[in-house]
């Protein structure tokens, strides 16, 4: 597996390592950021719940020659403050969050890029600001959650599997261990040191991720797309067994009038990571045209 290109394996590490997190008060709390490069704004969310941005990075740090890269722990996940109910924990307030820090750091527009649970919150984004969007890339995600995902693994992934969704993990230790035996069912070929690099930066939040399947209970896009005319990038791995092509990307493509669809047949949920290279060519093509 291709990890990192030329750019990400060196001048990307490089502006990681000086790129310092800050905070801003947002909706009552501090939210963690760090922004690198200069430019039009390009935010980046993070997936999860329960999760962070750092396993972004420093893939997405090679847009920073010509943006602003902006990358944040949603509220109750990261280095970002956690509510002491996590039922103040919603999908609108996600959305609120991220088009405060938006204006926050002072740009009037910006391109959204939601992988995974954070595509689910920059569709809501979209609905609600889209006159805020110069565009829209949804990496892995899914327009609605009407469908049985189709995950494979060994009998200990599959148990972890099977603990992770069927009821709330107990404690940081307990979520970590189990997501760390998905986790590989994530990719097309795991490599194992990706996966402890993630492992290594990330911080967890089992509080955050036995909220989040609450808040998709009625996410559904479907008659919501059609009217989100910003350009939209849906894009997929050919067997991402969670959110697979078919349901996910696809479908996208098929309802948002202004969409273009690009699946990566030799990657799963993280094509950023698996086809590094084809997959930052093909995004700087389509924001060269916004």
């Amino acid at each position: 597996m291709k990890a990192l290109s030329v750019f990400g394996g060196f001048a990307a590490m490089a502006i990681s390592s000086i790129a310092q997190a800050d905070e801003a008060q947002i909706n009552g709390a501090a939210l963690s950021y760090t922004v690198v490069g200069e430019g039009p704004a390009v935010m980046v969310m993070h997936g999860g719940l329960g999760l962070d941005h750092t396993y972004l990075r420093p893939y997405f740090d090679q847009l920073s020659d010509t943006h602003t890269v902006i990358y944040y722990d949603h509220f109750g996940n990261g280095q970002s403050a956690y509510p002491e109910d996590f039922s103040d924990l919603t999908m609108e307030r996600l959305v609120s969050d991220a088009d405060a820090l938006r204006a926050h750091l002072g740009h009037d527009d910006m391109t959204l890029i939601g992988h995974s649970y954070g595509g689910f919150i920059a569709q809501a984004y979209a609905a609600a600001h889209q006159d805020k969007l110069r565009g829209l890339a949804l990496i892995d995600t899914a327009p609605a959650l009407d469908y049985e995902p189709a995950l494979s693994g060994n009998e200990d992934q599959m148990g972890a599997l099977a603990a992770l969704f069927s009821g709330p993990m107990p404690d940081n230790e307990t979520f970590r261990a189990t997501w760390n035996l998905v986790i590989q069912m994530y990719f097309k070929d795991f490599d194992p040191a990706v996966g402890a690099k993630l492992d290594e930066a990330t911080t967890y939040s089992y509080q955050a991720w036995n909220t989040a399947a609450g808040l998709l209970g009625t996410f559904n896009m479907t008659g919501i797309l059609p009217d989100v005319k910003t350009p939209v990038w849906a894009v997929a791995g050919r067997v991402d067994g969670i959110t697979p092509p078919d349901h996910g990307a696809g479908r996208i493509a098929d309802l948002a009038p202004n969409a273009t669809l690009t699946v990566y047949e030799n990657s799963a949920h993280y094509p950023f990571i698996e086809e590094e290279e084809a997959f930052f060519t093909d995004l700087r093509a389509w924001m060269s045209g916004l």
